[in-house]
């Protein structure tokens, strides 16, 4: 982590993406049951967004659910973000609720996405676990975001 006094102490432990309103590049979700009856290599997220290739990589929008952890803890914590390129923007007006965290790029590049993920969980590192989980819900929409007491 460059320029920071603190350890690396967060990480990204996993995370799951899903298509979100009709944009022209979808990933594929799924597997129908003669693909799995075949024997069909089941793809885990980050395996299927190295292989995927966006028909358009400028109409891409996803929901990501991350794992995230703190030290050798093994419970990580949920947070969301969408990542949706400036092209879409227009559409945001679906996400009215406030709850909405995004992420904005110019085109669909998995590996960019992925540093830039990678790039807030340094920035969000503070001393505390506590502190840190702060710094995160400022980015990202936490799991239990607005659950009295906490």
């Amino acid at each position: 982590m460059t320029g920071s006094s603190y350890p690396n102490r967060i990480s990204l432990r996993g995370f799951d993406a899903h298509n979100v309103f009709d944009a022209e590049s979808r990933i594929p979700e799924g597997y129908t049951l003669e693909e799995i009856q075949s024997g069909v290599k089941i793809l885990d997220a980050e395996t299927k967004l190295e292989q995927w290739e966006p028909v358009n990589p400028r109409s891409v929008a996803l929901r990501f659910w991350l794992s995230i952890g703190w030290d050798d803890d093994l419970r990580g914590e949920d947070f969301c973000v969408y990542v949706i390129t400036n092209d879409l923007r227009d559409r945001l007006s679906l996400f009215s609720s406030g709850k909405t965290k995004v992420l904005f790029c110019h085109e669909f590049y998995w590996p960019k996405v992925l540093q830039s993920i990678h790039n807030i969980l340094d920035k969000c590192e503070r001393p505390t676990m506590d502190e840190s989980w702060r710094e995160l819900r400022k980015r990202f929409y936490w799991e239990y975001e607005g659950i009295a007491g906490v």
